[in-house]
C-alpha cells in the first residue's frame, strides 16, 4: 500500500493544537473577503477608513489573509509529524495570530500596503519556522514546500510596494495550486485508504512513481510558463498536458470509492477543479474568444482552493476530535454550497447580462459555505467540549 506514510500526519493527538486559532481566523478572513461582493452589488464600492475598492478587499482577504492562515495551521499541525521534530510551542502560535490580527487592523484603518506588509511578515515568520523544521529534520522530500512558501512570500511582497502587480499575483496563485498539490497528493489518497479501511474493507492502491514524477515536471513546468508569459502558447502546451498528467495522476487515488464520505469525496473534488483549472486555461490561451482567464483562474481560487481548504481543515478538526469520518450535516452543505459558489462563478462569462447578481450569489454561497463549516466544527476550534 503506497500512500507515502502521510497519514501519520493526522494520527497522534499533541496537548497543543496549533490549527485551531488559525482554521477560525480563516473562516473569519474567508467570510470577510468574500462579503466585500455583497454591498458593491448595492452601489458600495470601497470599504474602510482608506476606502479601499470591493476587488481589491476581496483579492487580498482572501489570498494573503485567507490562506496563510490555512498553511500556518495546518504545517505547524503537521510538519512536526512529517519530520519527526519537536511541535512548535504555544507562544510561536500566539505570536502569529498577534500578527494576523495585526495585519486585520491595518486593512481595516490604514492604507492597503500596511495590511499587506503584516501578511508578508506573517508568511515570512512561517516560512522561518518551517525551514526550522525542515532542515533541523534533514527533510529533503519537504524543500519543495519551503520554495513555494518563499515564492508566496515574495508574491506578497511585491502586491504590497505595488510592483508588477499583476505577475506577482499570478505568482501567489501559482505558489498556492503548487502548495494544494503537494499536501493534495499526500492527503487525499491517504485519507482515501484510511475511510476505506475504517469501512472493514482492504485496499491497495497502486501509484505509478513514473507518473508521479511526470506530472510533478510537467506541472512545474506549466505553472512557471503561465507566471512568466500567461498569453504565451507554450504555456497553453504546457497547461494541457499538466491537466491530462493531474487527471490520471488523482485517477489512481480512486475517488469512487470514497462517494458515502463527504469529507474525503470534496478532497477528491478539490483536487479535481486544478485539473480544470489547467484546462480552461490552455482553451483560454488558444481560444482567448472562447473563455476568459477569470474562468480559469476562479477554478482554482474557488473551485480547488475554496474546496480543498474545506475538505482538509475539516480532515484534520475530525482527526484530532476522534471524528474522523463521522458524518455531518453541516460540513456536507458546506462543500455543497462551495461547488454550486464555483459554478454560479463561472457562469458570469456565459451569462455576462448577469453579472452582478451572479456575483452576489456566489459570494453568498461562499460565506454560506464557511457559516456551515463554523457550524459544524466551532466546538472543536474554541476548544469547548473537545476531545
Amino acid at each position: 500500500m503506497s500512500v507515502d506514510g502521510n497519514f501519520n500526519a493526522f494520527k497522534t493527538k499533541p496537548a497543543h493544537l496549533p490549527f485551531r486559532p488559525f482554521f477560525l481566523a480563516a473562516a473569519v478572513d474567508a467570510m470577510l473577503g468574500a462579503g466585500g461582493w455583497l454591498p458593491s452589488a448595492l452601489g458600495i464600492q470601497a470599504f474602510g477608513a482608506t476606502a479601499i475598492s470591493a476587488g481589491d478587499w476581496h483579492r487580498d482577504l482572501l489570498l494573503f489573509g485567507m490562506v496563510p492562515a490555512v498553511l500556518t495551521g495546518f504545517l505547524l499541525t503537521a510538519l512536526p509529524r512529517w519530520t519527526g521534530r519537536q511541535a512548535v510551542l504555544p507562544r510561536t502560535t500566539y505570536l502569529l495570530i498577534v500578527l494576523w490580527a495585526c495585519g486585520r487592523l491595518a486593512f481595516l484603518s490604514l492604507p492597503p500596503s500596511f495590511g499587506l506588509a503584516c501578511s508578508a511578515i506573517w508568511i515570512l515568520a512561517l516560512l522561518l519556522i518551517a525551514a526550522r523544521v525542515v532542515i533541523a529534520g534533514r527533510d529533503r522530500r519537504n524543500l519543495k514546500i519551503l520554495l513555494l512558501l518563499a515564492a508566496f512570500c515574495g508574491s506578497n511582497v511585491l502586491v504590497a510596494t505595488s510592483y508588477r502587480v499583476e505577475f506577482a499575483l499570478r505568482l501567489a496563485l501559482a505558489s498556492i495550486i503548487g502548495l494544494v498539490i503537494i499536501i493534495g497528493g499526500r492527503v487525499v489518497p491517504a485519507l482515501t485508504v484510511a475511510y476505506i479501511e475504517s469501512a472493514g474493507r482492504q485496499v491497495a492502491l497502486r501509484r505509478s512513481a513514473v507518473l508521479e514524477y511526470t506530472a510533478a515536471l510537467l506541472t512545474i513546468c506549466a505553472l512557471c510558463s503561465w507566471v512568466a508569459a500567461p498569453e504565451a502558447q507554450l504555456a497553453g502546451v504546457a497547461c494541457a498536458l499538466a491537466a491530462f498528467s493531474q487527471a490520471i495522476r488523482a485517477a489512481q487515488w480512486g475517488g469512487w470509492r470514497s462517494l458515502s464520505s463527504s469529507t474525503v469525496l470534496g478532497l477528491h473534488i478539490g483536487y479535481g477543479w486544478i485539473v480544470v483549472g489547467f484546462a480552461f486555461l490552455a482553451i483560454h490561451i488558444f481560444a482567448p474568444a472562447m473563455l476568459g482567464q477569470a474562468t480559469a483562474v476562479h477554478a482554482w481560487t474557488i473551485g480547488a482552493i475554496g474546496t480543498m481548504i474545506l475538505a482538509i481543515m475539516a480532515s484534520m478538526i475530525r482527526k484530532h476530535s476522534r471524528l474522523a469520518f463521522v458524518p455531518s450535516a453541516p460540513a456536507t452543505g458546506a462543500l455543497a454550497a462551495m461547488t454550486a459558489c464555483c459554478l454560479s462563478r463561472l457562469l458570469i462569462e456565459a451569462l455576462p447580462g448577469y453579472v452582478g447578481p451572479l456575483a452576489s450569489f456566489s459570494g453568498t454561497l461562499w460565506i454560506i459555505s464557511f457559516g456551515l463549516f463554523l457550524t459544524a466544527y466551532r466546538g472543536v476550534l474554541l476548544g469547548v467540549g473537545a476531545k
